[in-house]
């Protein structure tokens, strides 16, 4: 169980740098998900696990069981081999549940591939000289053994040899003849497979890390500076990062992004799948933007982008680039398949004094885009 205490938001910016840092450190590790009340909110790498936004694993009855299961018993749970929503690979999915002081908060995943385990299993039999084996996994949600499989090779022929060894709270099945049934096989194939998982740890330290003094070190972290929704900065957070470029940027080019028909979203499918929809354009803008500039949420489905020292020229490039990427996304919350365009209007400034005054235009100039019939950028 990861526990928060003080402030229980996490950034994009701050997940994507956690997550990171952890993929790129451990091969085994593929990708990692946050899931506040089980809602996958958060992914990375994005472009990988984007279908995946908005999956509520305490509904799905392919994930409920384990998920509930890991939330009641506070311990890693190792569930797999699953099929990810995601992308229908293969792989296993490293469970754990974050609480704060007023009870559940959610959950984080990492991702392993089948692939991987299967590699270090074959080539620890092999090492061993085992011809004939079967190992399988753990999935509450399955009902059928052979999904359950990590490994299997040969024919166990004769009297078998069935082991059960705990990885964390997850209980795995290692079945072999019973003339290859030698105790350091069984081992070192757990032994292997539990230092792969045990990466999962580094997680809790990371969050763990995440406390009040954050809020001092990183203070666009603060509540009261995030999107509750997307994690991106909020109207006063923007203002704030405003004020600190003064020493460094005295010009550049600020863009005001609508979703086209956001209303109809909400109308027709729900808030819900309205946020979903604010969430995975805010990952998808973010991931494709550079880190030079400064992505915001502003209100509602209107979005602000600053691009310091960006000629408005290039900036059109950029804005223009971006809708096209919109428009060609399919945006999958749960069941749907949603097509999403944007609007946008660009205005440039020449001092830092003058970029509220430049946001006036470029929310002028959005308004020409509303009005000629939206999916398009203007400038002013």
């Amino acid at each position: 169980m990861v526990e928060l205490t003080g402030d229980d938001k996490f950034t994009l910016n701050e997940f994507n740098r956690v997550a990171k840092e952890l993929v790129n450190g451990y091969s085994h590790v593929d990708s990692i998900l946050l899931l506040p009340n089980g809602v996958v909110s958060y992914v990375y790498p994005y472009n990988e696990n984007a279908k995946a936004i908005g999956h509520n694993v305490l509904e799905d009855e392919t994930r409920k069981l384990g998920s509930i299961e890991t939330i009641l018993k506070n311990e890693v749970a190792i569930i797999g081999p699953v099929k990810l929503v995601q992308n229908d690979k293969q792989a296993f999915i490293v469970r754990r549940t974050i609480r704060k002081e007023a009870g559940f908060w959610g959950l984080t995943s990492s991702i392993v591939f089948l692939e991987s385990i299967v590699k270090v299993v074959d080539d620890l039999m092999l090492q061993n000289e085992v011809d004939a084996y079967v190992i399988s996994g753990y999935n509450p949600d399955s009902k059928i053994d052979y999904d359950n499989i990590i490994s299997l090779n040969g024919r166990l022929d004769g009297i078998v040899s069935k082991s059960v060894v705990s990885i964390f709270n997850t209980k795995w099945e290692l079945s072999i003849s019973k003339i290859d049934s030698c105790l350091c096989v069984q081992l070192f194939v757990f032994t292997s497979l539990l230092a792969i998982f045990l990466l999962i740890f580094l997680l809790v330290r990371y969050f763990k890390k995440y406390r009040g003094s954050e809020k001092e070190k990183f203070i666009l972290e603060n509540e009261a500076h995030t999107d509750f929704l997307t994690g991106l900065l909020n109207r006063r957070g923007l203002e704030y990062q405003i004020s600190t470029l003064d020493k460094t940027v005295s010009w550049g080019t600020v863009a005001i992004f609508d979703l086209d028909f956001f209303k109809k979203i909400n109308d027709t499918y729900g808030h819900d799948v309205g946020d979903s929809v604010l969430l995975h354009f805010a990952n998808f803008c973010q991931t494709r933007i550079s880190s030079d500039f400064v992505l915001s949420r502003s209100g509602g489905e209107e979005f602000i982008l600053l691009m310091p020292s960006i000629e408005i020229e290039q900036a059109e490039k950029i804005c223009e680039e971006l809708r096209l990427k919109i428009s060609n996304e399919t945006f999958i919350i749960g069941a749907l398949r949603l097509d999403i365009t944007m609007s946008g209007g660009i205005a440039c400034f020449q001092h830092v004094n003058e970029i509220k005054s430049a946001m006036t235009l470029a929310d002028k100039a959005l308004y020409k885009a509303k009005h000629s019939g939206r999916n398009c950028v203007y400038i002013n």
